[in-house]
C-alpha cells in the first residue's frame, strides 16, 4: 500500500482494504457495544416500573446479552474457519468459477434480530410508547388519505404511471415527517437514502373490509403476499378492538420485503401498521416506520407512510389505491439489477397491488372448483394447494436473509452471467426430502416479459431449453386454469423417451416410456411472471387427484421469475434461474465440487438457450 492507504478513511471505504472475517470482527464489536447500551437504557428504564413483570423482564434482557456474546463468538470462529474459497475448472477452458461467502455486514451477529425484537417488543407495551405510536399512525393514516386522492402537482403523470413531485411533498406536508431525523445518516453511509414513491389503482370483486383483514391478520398476509413478504411478525397489539373488528386497529411489526431477484438485498424495518374505517364507503391501511422511536446507525430502508385506500363501488366491486413511499440506500444493489430496483419496479406499489390482484384471481379460481358438482373438485383443490406450497418454497429461496445464507460465485466464463450465488437447503426446509444445494443467477435478455414466459411456460418448447429434457417428449397431461391471462394455470406435464419401433409402427401397445412427471405452475401478471416447476412421483399425482393430502408430498422447486428491466421499457428483461438438487454429501460449510459444476453447467446452458429461443425467431417452434 502506499501513503494514501494510511490516510483515514471515512464511511464505506474503511472497509475497502479487510478480509471478509475482519470485517465480520469489526462490525461485530462495535454493533455489540451498541445493542449492550440500549439494554442498559431499556433495563433502567423498565427499573422504574413495579411487579414481577419488570423483573421477569430484566432477567430475559440480562440471558439475552449474555447469550447473544457467546453465541457471536461461535460465530466468528465458524466464519474463520470456513472462508475458504472453492475454485472450479470448467471442461476446455482456463477459467475458473470461485465460491465466496457472500454476507451483508449488517447480518454479522447471531442475536442483534432476537435482542432487537425483544426491545421494541417490551418498549410498545408502556404507555409512553403506546401514545408516541399511535399519534404517529394517526398522522400517517391521514397523509396517505391525502397521497391517494391527490393528483398534480402532488403527482406527475409518467409513462410508467405517477412520479411524487418532492418539492410539493415536502411543502404540504413538511420535512416530510417531524419524526424523522434528516437523512441521510453522515455518520455511517456517505451515500445518502434514496427516495422510492408509486401509486397505482386497479378494481376488484371484494368487500373492502375483506382486504383489510388480509392485510391485518398476520398469518394471511405473510401467506398470501409471500411473494415479497420473507418474514412478518407481530410485536405488540395497540389497540383494544373486539376480534373481527379492524376499525381502528394498531399493531406494532418487524417485516422483512425481498425481490424477485436473490442478488437484491431484503428490506426491512419496524413499523406501525394501522386500519381505519375513513367513512362509510372507505377504508384505510396504513404502515409507517419507527426510525424515530427505535433508532438504528444500520438502517437502510426507512417506511414512510405507505399503504392502501380502499372504496367501495357499485355492483360489488371495490376501488384501490396503494401508496408506496420509502427511503432506501440501493448502493449493494449489484448493476445488472440497478435500474430494476431505483425504477420502482422491484417494490413499488404496481409490484403490491398486481400480487392483490393475482392471489384474488386465484382463490377465485379454486372456489369454482371447489363447486360439489364437479367430480374431479377434490383432487384438483388438493392440486392447486400442492402448487402454492411449491411458489411459496420457490420465493423463500428468491429471499436474501440470514436463514438464506447465498455465497457468491464467480462465473467468469460465463456468458450473459454477471454474478450467481449458492446456498445450501437443509433436510425438511419447505418440504425438501433431503439436504439439498439451490443455485440462482439472474440474466438480462434483449426480449419482452411476455415473449420469455411464452416460451418458458409451452411444454412444446421445453425440450429446446430444458437440459433433462433434450431428445425427449414432453406432454401435458392436465392442466388447470388458475387466473385470466393466457397461461396462468398449474399444469402435470410428462417427459417421455421416444419408442422409436412404436413410432415406425405406428402400434400403441409400445407407448413411450415416462422418465420423469413434472408439476409446473405459470402465471403471468402486470409487473411481473414466474414459470416454477418441482419433480413429482407419478403415484403422489395420481393420489392427490383421486382425493389424497398433499401435505406430505416433497417438492423442489426450480424456476424462472422474469421482469422489466426497468431501463428500456419492454424491450429487455431480468431473467432469474433458480435450480436446485438433492445432494446427500452437502452440508452448511461444504459443497462438494462436482454439485457446483453441475449446477454451473445447468445455469450457464440454461441460459444460452433461453436466448437463443427467444432472441431468434425461427427457433421459436
Amino acid at each position: 500500500m502506499g501513503s494514501n492507504g494510511e490516510e483515514k478513511k471515512d464511511g464505506n471505504d474503511e472497509y475497502q482494504d479487510m478480509s471478509i472475517v475482519e470485517i465480520i470482527d469489526y462490525c461485530t464489536n462495535a454493533r455489540y457495544e451498541e445493542i449492550e447500551r440500549e439494554l442498559e437504557e431499556m433495563k433502567s428504564y423498565i427499573g422504574g416500573g413495579s411487579g414481577v413483570q419488570s423483573e421477569m423482564q430484566r432477567e430475559q434482557i440480562n440471558n439475552l446479552s449474555d447469550s447473544g456474546r457467546d453465541n457471536n463468538d461461535q460465530g466468528n470462529r465458524m466464519a474463520s474457519s470456513s472462508s475458504s474459497t472453492y475454485n472450479v475448472q470448467t471442461s476446455g477452458s482456463s477459467h475458473k468459477s470461485e465460491i465466496k461467502h457472500f454476507r451483508s455486514r449488517t447480518e454479522v451477529g447471531m442475536d442483534f434480530e432476537r435482542e432487537r425484537n425483544l426491545f421494541v417488543s417490551v418498549s410498545v407495551g408502556t404507555e409512553a410508547f403506546k401514545i408516541k405510536i399511535l399519534d404517529l399512525a394517526i398522522t400517517a393514516m391521514n397523509e396517505l388519505a391525502n397521497m391517494a386522492i391527490e393528483n398534480e402537482p402532488l403527482w406527475h403523470p409518467c409513462i410508467a404511471g405517477r412520479i411524487l413531485n418532492c418539492a410539493e411533498y415536502i411543502k404540504k406536508f413538511g420535512q416530510v415527517d417531524s419524526h424523522f431525523p434528516v437523512l441521510p445518516n453522515a455518520e455511517t453511509y456517505t451515500n445518502p437514502l434514496q427516495t422510492e414513491a408509486s401509486r397505482e389503482t386497479r378494481f376488484l370483486a371484494v368487500q373492502p373490509v375483506h382486504i383489510v383483514e388480509l392485510l391485518m391478520n398476520n398469518d394471511k398476509y405473510s401467506h398470501v403476499l409471500s411473494n415479497m413478504v420473507s418474514k412478518a411478525k407481530v410485536l405488540g397489539v395497540l389497540s383494544t378492538q373486539a376480534q373481527g373488528d379492524y376499525n381502528g386497529a394498531l399493531q406494532v411489526m418487524a417485516v422483512k420485503f425481498h425481490a424477485s431477484s436473490p442478488l437484491v438485498p431484503n428490506r426491512k424495518c419496524y413499523l406501525a401498521r394501522y386500519s381505519r374505517r375513513l367513512n362509510n364507503n372507505a377504508w384505510g391501511v396504513v404502515d409507517v416506520s419507527l426510525q424515530s422511536l427505535f433508532p438504528n446507525p444500520l438502517t437502510r430502508y426507512r417506511r414512510r407512510p405507505s399503504g392502501c385506500l380502499i372504496e367501495r363501488f357499485r355492483d360489488g366491486l371495490c376501488k384501490v389505491t396503494w401508496v408506496e413511499h420509502c427511503e432506501v440506500d440501493n448502493s449493494s444493489v449489484p448493476e445488472v439489477c440497478r435500474y430494476f430496483v431505483t425504477s420502482g419496479h422491484a417494490y413499488g406499489a404496481k409490484q403490491w397491488l398486481s400480487t392483490l390482484v393475482r392471489q384474488h384471481e386465484r382463490l377465485t379460481h379454486i372456489r369454482v372448483r371447489r363447486d360439489p358438482k364437479l367430480q374431479s373438485s377434490t383432487g384438483e383443490a388438493n392440486l392447486l394447494i400442492l402448487a402454492d406450497q411449491m411458489m411459496r418454497n420457490f420465493w423463500r429461496n428468491l429471499s436474501f436473509s440470514r436463514k438464506n445464507r447465498w455465497m457468491l460465485v464467480s462465473l467468469s466464463d460465463a456468458e450473459n452471467i454477471h454474478k450467481a450465488i449458492i446456498r445450501f437447503v437443509k433436510e425438511k426446509e419447505g418440504r425438501c426430502p433431503g439436504p439439498a444445494l439451490v443455485m440462482a443467477a439472474t440474466i438480462r435478455i434483449p426480449a419482452s416479459a411476455r415473449r420469455i414466459f411464452n416460451f418458458l411456460q409451452d411444454e412444446n418448447s421445453r425440450s429446446k431449453w430444458d437440459i433433462l429434457s433434450h431428445g425427449h417428449v414432453v406432454q401435458q397431461t392436465r392442466s388447470i386454469s388458475n387466473g385470466c391471462v393466457p397461461g396462468n394455470r398449474v399444469s402435470i406435464l410428462e417427459v417421455k423417451v421416444p419408442n422409436r419401433a412404436s413410432r415406425i409402427s405406428n402400434s400403441p401397445e409400445d407407448p413411450d416410456r415416462t422418465v420423469m412427471t413434472l408439476l409446473q405452475e405459470s402465471f403471468s401478471t402486470s409487473a411481473c411472471s414466474y414459470v416454477t416447476f418441482a419433480p413429482v412421483q407419478a403415484s403422489s399425482i395420481n393420489m392427490i387427484l383421486n382425493g389424497g393430502d398433499s401435505d406430505n408430498v416433497p417438492v423442489m422447486p426450480s424456476g424462472f421469475s422474469i421482469l422489466p428491466d426497468g431501463l428500456t421499457g419492454d424491450e429487455v428483461s431480468l431473467v432469474t434461474i433458480i435450480f436446485q438438487i438433492l445432494d446427500s454429501a452437502a452440508s452448511p460449510m461444504c459443497f462438494p465440487a462436482h454439485s457446483v459444476y453441475s449446477m454451473y453447467k445447468v445455469i450457464t446452458e440454461t441460459a444460452k438457450a433461453i436466448t437463443a429461443g427467444v432472441v431468434d425467431p425461427y427457433n421459436m417452434g
